[in-house]
């Protein structure tokens, strides 16, 4: 897959990874906490080269944080 369109369907997967944690952690964690700790790890996950598989890994990562956070 090409690069944009490649870029474009992580961001997607993403979304939608997103919005099944937000579903996940809604009663403990503001759907904002779950967005912005998302994007951070995406946002880690980036700088450091990742970027096949980048959804499963922020989304993997950000679960990890929000447990903590909960627990």
């Amino acid at each position: 897959m090409p690069g944009a369109a490649h870029l474009v369907t992580e961001y997607k997967d993403l979304l939608g990874r997103t919005e099944t944690l937000i579903r996940e952690f809604q009663p403990s964690l503001s759907a904002g906490t779950v967005i912005t700790t998302v994007l951070n790890c995406r946002t880690e996950l980036m700088r450091i080269g990742v970027r096949r598989g980048l959804a499963i890994a922020a989304e993997a990562m950000a679960r990890s944080r929000l447990q903590a956070t909960t627990s």
